[in-house]
């Protein structure tokens, strides 16, 4: 089946994530507001943010294939999003240094043709080794923190704080493949 596939994100780390998998795909940024509700469950709320971006572009497509993603760490029962601000992500990195946490991604797809909708989501564990202020103050130099969920990349500079990792790495890059390759399967996408 060739349908259209676009990504709903502009995350550099989901695009090249599914150009790793030879997935022919576009880009387009959804304007869905991801707000943070720590009253929902982790995984319902990662599903669910991930649902909402996904059907923010999928009203704009015929016959396309939408899919769409967001993650965020839990710590300690918070949950932490993208930091927005210089003091955001020193508070941010401060709180994970030396700890384990948690780590949800939902992913949404969606095809327009008939409107079939299939949500998962994957859970990892990460270990962050204590960080020291330099280090915050350094690392936030790097810009980096900006634009990732609990404020450090873990296949990017953020990696040299990554102590041990249980789970699926391509989850916690933001977009958990093997989950996505099954459900493009179901819809009749054939990758490899």
């Amino acid at each position: 089946m060739n349908k259209k596939i676009i990504l709903a994100s502009e995350s550099e780390a989901r695009k090249k994530l599914l150009e790793n998998i030879r997935l022919d795909f576009e880009i387009e940024k959804s304007d869905f507001e991801e707000i943070m509700d720590n009253s929902i469950p982790p995984e319902k709320l990662a599903q669910e943010l991930a649902l909402g971006k996904a059907r923010t572009v999928a009203a704009k497509h015929r016959d396309t294939i939408i899919i769409g993603a967001d993650s965020f760490v839990i710590l300690n029962g918070e949950y932490l999003g993208k930091p927005h601000s210089i003091e955001e992500a020193r508070i941010m990195l401060r709180k994970i240094s030396g700890q384990k946490q948690n780590f949800v991604t939902g992913l949404a797809v969606i095809d327009t043709t008939d409107g079939t909708t299939v949500t998962d989501f994957d859970l990892s564990e990460i270990w962050v080794k204590k960080i020291t202020e330099e280090e915050i103050e350094d690392y936030i130099k790097t810009k980096e923190p900006f634009s990732k969920a609990g404020g450090y990349a873990i296949q990017e500079i953020g990696s040299i704080f990554i102590e041990k990792v249980c789970g699926n790495y391509t989850g916690i890059v933001g977009l958990p493949v093997n989950k996505l390759y099954d459900i493009l399967k179901s819809m009749g996408i054939k990758i490899i």
